[in-house]
């Protein structure tokens, strides 16, 4: 059964992290498929940016959906292990308006759960089945 991760972080509304946010998003899909499909417990990630409608054209906060196979703090693990994900996520904590700053698995851990809008629990499914389940019963064309 998959789980919902909901990352919300208000971000600083300085040019650099306004730019940092738009490039993150812009290249979030084609940098993070391969350590993604890697795991193989991640259904779907998504980067949105949230728009700060009292200041026309600034980003108010960054938010990560993701679904993912089994309980959240082994997936976390697994993204604290990868080294790449793991600047990912210590640029986001920087980006973050709240004065953030990830230096071991703890401080992510918690930097992430306390940033999750998400419960589990409260994710539809249409389907049962986890991500290796599916991919081992998909028979993709040639």
């Amino acid at each position: 059964m998959a789980n919902p991760l909901t990352l919300y972080i208000p971000i600083k509304q300085d040019q650099t992290t306004q730019d940092a946010a738009q490039a993150a998003r812009k290249h979030f899909v084609s940098t993070y498929t391969p350590a993604l499909d890697h795991f193989g417990k991640v259904h779907y990630a998504r980067f949105v940016l949230i728009p700060n409608h009292a200041v026309p054209g600034k980003i108010l906060a960054i938010c990560v959906m993701t679904s993912f196979d089994g309980p959240t703090n082994p997936y976390l693990t697994d993204f604290w292990n990868d080294p790449a994900l793991r600047e990912v996520f210590a640029g986001l904590a920087k980006m973050a308006l709240a004065d953030t700053s990830i230096t071991d698995y703890t401080g992510f851990e918690n930097f992430i759960n306390e940033n999750n809008l998400s419960e589990i629990g409260e994710l539809y499914q249409a389907y049962k089945y986890t991500v290796v389940q599916i991919k081992a019963d998909v028979k993709y064309p040639a």
